[in-house]
């Protein structure tokens, strides 16, 4: 791989992730409901003036007489220590400068450290999300070849308009179908928490199966909702690789069916569809925000929400954030690694 290539994306990746940074931390700043201004309000410190920026155009406040001279004072250092306010360009910088080394600010809900509770509820969402996305993968290729094998036969056309409908439906909507179903009417799985509440922590059977357990429901929504796109990926591709030269040359030497349907059509298939998966598992980050808050399932999707519904900016920022990295990383992933497996792009 040339040099010159690896450099150019490698800075396009950080060009990306520096421009979500900025737009994603005005956005916040510049709503009405800013960090600053939503912890004045609820101190009953309105500004009388303004309602800027981080308090950047507040002309002044009015100390409530529930708070002393002293208690005013700490109020204000531990705002800024949440997020800093002022020139909205100077504090953007001073915003990525940190985030650069590791801090994220605190959170307003729960005065604890950004970073601290990402790294609590990560793991959660990594194990949901790699889980789905590979069973989802593995059932889709499989389907996929099913259909272009057989198609315009009876099961490709009624596997077809199946997916093609389910497509159409949102994931919030399997969410919610599967927790009422599954878990409210017929009790089959839980409808919250990540493991049982009288289990050992630890890496023992009662914990793990406790995980599995509870990690059903929002692994198979996930699982559910997207293999229909991977099916219908492969059968295209599946059948475009049926019309190259190669395949009737092997049918000519009289090679098995199977042997040429999985060593040659089946690899040559997936490879456009590398790049893909890596891609799905940075955005399959956005789509937990959905299954989590339905299920009740402590991951950063599920933080996520409680933190836009409370106003946390730091903790919703940072977990944007989170997200941001995890899809610009895979497409870098994806960009570097699939000149290792198809030798015809290496130049």
């Amino acid at each position: 791989m040339k040099v010159p290539y690896l450099a150019r994306r490698i800075g396009i990746a950080i060009s990306t992730i520096l421009f979500a940074l900025v737009i994603s931390y005005l956005l916040f700043e510049l709503s009405p409901l800013s960090p600053v201004n939503y912890i004045m309000q609820s101190f009953g410190l309105m500004p009388t003036s303004g309602v800027g920026i981080g308090g950047s155009r507040a002309a002044s406040t009015v100390i409530p007489s529930s708070l002393s001279t002293q208690e005013y004072k700490e109020l204000l250092m531990y705002v800024n220590s949440i997020m800093p306010h002022g020139n909205p360009l100077i504090e953007v910088f001073m915003y990525i400068d940190n985030m650069f080394h590791g801090n994220m600010g605190i959170s307003i809900l729960y005065s604890e450290p950004v970073t601290k509770l990402i790294a609590e509820r990560l793991p959660w969402t990594l194990f949901i999300v790699v889980t789905a996305n590979i069973l989802s993968f593995l059932i889709g290729i499989y389907l996929g070849q099913l259909m272009a094998y057989n198609r315009g036969k009876p099961i490709d056309q009624i596997v077809t308009q199946f997916i093609t409908v389910k497509r159409s439906i949102p994931i919030y909507v399997y969410a919610a179908i599967f927790l009422l179903f599954l878990g409210f009417y017929l009790h089959w799985f839980p409808v919250a928490g990540a493991y049982s509440a009288g289990v050992v922590i630890g890496f023992n059977l009662p914990f793990i199966a406790s995980v599995l357990y509870h990690a059903f429901l929002p692994i198979f929504t996930l699982t559910f909702a997207t293999f229909g796109h991977w099916a219908l990926s492969m059968r295209g591709n599946t059948i475009s690789q049926l019309g190259e030269d190669y395949v009737s040359y092997a049918e000519m030497r009289g090679l098995p069916s199977g042997w040429i349907a999985h060593n040659y059509v089946g690899r040559n298939s997936l490879l456009p569809l590398y790049t893909s998966i890596i891609i799905a598992l940075g955005f399959s980050f956005g789509g937990t925000v959905f299954v989590e808050t339905t299920f009740s399932y402590p991951g950063i999707g599920e933080l996520y929400t409680t933190a836009l519904s409370n106003n946390d900016w730091p903790l919703a920022m940072g977990i944007l954030i989170i997200i941001v990295f995890a899809i610009v990383i895979g497409m870098i992933i994806a960009d570097l690694t699939y000149s290792l497996l198809d030798p015809r792009v290496r130049h």
